[in-house]
Parts: C-alpha cells; structure tokens; sequence
C-alpha cells in the first residue's frame, strides 16, 4: 500500500501528468535534502549511520510527511507550470534584478545568429556540409525577437512560423485548435508536451537541489560531489528538454497545419476556396479573438448543413 493511501488517496486519483511533471520532481529534491539533514548535515559530515539512526526514529511518520509535503507541494506548483517553462525560456522582465543578464543572453543569441548567417552567407560553396549544418541550427532560431536562452528560441521558433503560412497567430490559435484537434492527435501533442515539461521541471529541481546541497555541504568539501552531480543532472535534463522542444514543435506545427480547416468548420465558418481566402479569414480571427475593443471586419458563417466536420480534417 502506497503511503497516500493513509491519507484516503488511491494511487488512481492523481493524473499521470500531475505525478510525473510536479510530485516526482518535488519529490526527488525532498529526498535529496532530507537525506542529508538525517544524516547529519550541515553541523557534520553526512554519514551513514546518522541516516539509518534518524530514519528509524522518525520511522512511518516521517515518510508519510514527506508523502504529503510532495504531493501538497506537487499540487500548489501545477497553476506554476508555464511560468516554469518561461524561466528557462528567458522571459524575465525588462526590469528588475534579471534584466541585465536577459539583455546579454539576447545580445549572445543575437551574435550566435549572427555567425550562422555569415557561414551560410560565405561558406555554402566552399564548407557546404557546415552551411548545411548552420543552416539547420538557424532553423531553431526564430527571425526576431531572439530570447537569451536556447530552449526559449527554439520554442518561439515554432510559435511564429507554426501558423504564418496561414495568416495564424499560432499561440492564439492553439488553445481554440486544441478543443478541435481528434483524440488521437491530442494524446500525441499532449504527451510530446509533457515530456518537455517533464525535462524543465527536472532542469529546475536538480539546479535547487545543487544550491540548497552546497549550503548543506559547504563545510565539508569532500562532500561537494553531491551538489556537483546535481549541477550535472539539471545540464542533462536541460538538453533533454531541448530536444523535446524540437519534437513538441514538429507536432504543434504539424497538428495546424492538418487540423486548421476543422478548426473552421467546427466554428461553423465558411470554408475558403483558396490560400489568400484563408489567410483573409484568419486575419479576421485574429482580429476577433485579440478582443480589444471594437468590432473587427464580419466573419462569413457556411450556410445551415455546409458546415461538416465529419469530413476530412484538411
């Protein structure tokens, strides 16, 4: 029996998604501090004796406490999911104590740009295999408004050229797209999804827990492996999330571009004949969805019966 269970929870009523991307997470730093607080740090050196000794006497108690610090912990950080994600994406203000550093990370990612441009600029005939290699990395990299920090490109990337063909506002469109998209694309977003919050989540925890180990351990150099390996695994864990914004940015572009005309018809609208009658359409949207005061240009609604969303998706 899980240690929920004493407090009249079944393993079954806690999402996939709230265990894997706040509770484990949450959990693993808790382990990690507790364990060196039971055995003895920061007075001491950590040892295993002093472990073993506090976790029997605190015993049964002490692991449900902690069950239900990570799980109370796990659900006051859910609401906290995004902004998570933007730390590591860069958004931190024009002001304020981070705006310096935000402003150097742009200026870094602005000189990175920069470089890819010029090989590709001056390297295709010679160096075509590194232009080809430039040019792939300029992909990840959105036309402006660079953010300091690589996974806050790549994603921004996808976000402004995701519906651009269209005349789509990408992140506008998404949260309407998602009612519309089929329970089979939903499940493969949503899970290429999850796996980047996962990996941002593990980012975060793993570089607390390589701060809060050294404030542990700081007296006892030898002891400093613990806080290292934690830098280590947040570096790991931000690449993995690297990667899994490339793939969750093939699927967020991919589901608008197959799923944009059912979005239409489930809204009723009337379907364009052509690509300029589309993006005339979506302007209209974008317009109407922006909410900021007036009333934008009319939006045709299809005739009663022409509006079939049975039909093929594009």
């Amino acid at each position: 029996m899980s240690q929920l269970a004493s407090f009249g929870i079944a393993d079954s009523d806690l999402a996939p998604r709230l265990k894997f991307v706040n509770v484990l997470p949450t959990a693993i730093l808790l382990i990690i501090v507790a364990s060196l607080l039971l055995s003895g740090a920061p007075a001491n050196a950590p040892s295993f004796e002093a472990l073993v000794d506090n976790a029997g006497h605190y015993g049964w108690v002490g692991a449900a406490l902690a069950t239900a610090g990570s799980l109370v912990v796990g659900l006051l950080l859910q609401p906290l999911e995004l902004a998570s994600i933007q730390v590591l994406e860069g958004y931190w203000g024009r002001s304020g104590p981070l705006a310096p550093l935000a402003a150097f990370g742009s200026w870094m990612q602005e000189r990175r740009k920069s470089r890819l441009d010029w090989v590709i600029d001056h390297l295709t005939d010679r160096l075509p295999l590194l232009a080809d290699s430039a040019a792939q990395k300029l992909d990840l990299l959105p036309d402006a408004n660079l953010l300091p920090t690589k996974l806050g490109n790549r994603l921004r990337a996808a976000e402004d050229r995701a519906g651009a063909p269209y005349g789509l506002d990408a992140v506008m469109a998404w949260p309407r797209l998602f009612f519309s998209l089929p329970e089979d694309a939903l499940q493969k977003v949503t899970e290429y999804r999850n796996q980047l919050d996962i990996a941002v989540r593990l980012c975060i925890t793993f570089g607390l827990g390589a701060l809060i180990t050294t404030a542990l351990l700081v007296l006892h150099p030898l002891w400093l492996a613990v806080p290292a390996i934690c830098a280590l695994l947040s570096w790991f864990a931000y690449h993995a999330a690297l990667h899994a914004a490339t793939t969750y940015g093939i699927a967020f572009t991919a589901a608008i571009d197959v799923y944009r005309m059912k979005l239409l018809r489930d809204l009723s609208l009337k379907m364009p004949a052509n690509t300029d009658e589309e993006r005339d359409i979506n302007g209209k949207l974008m317009a109407l969805w922006e909410r900021r005061g007036g009333w934008p240009a009319p939006v045709d609604y299809a005739p009663a019966g022409d509006s079939d969303t049975s039909s093929d998706p594009a």
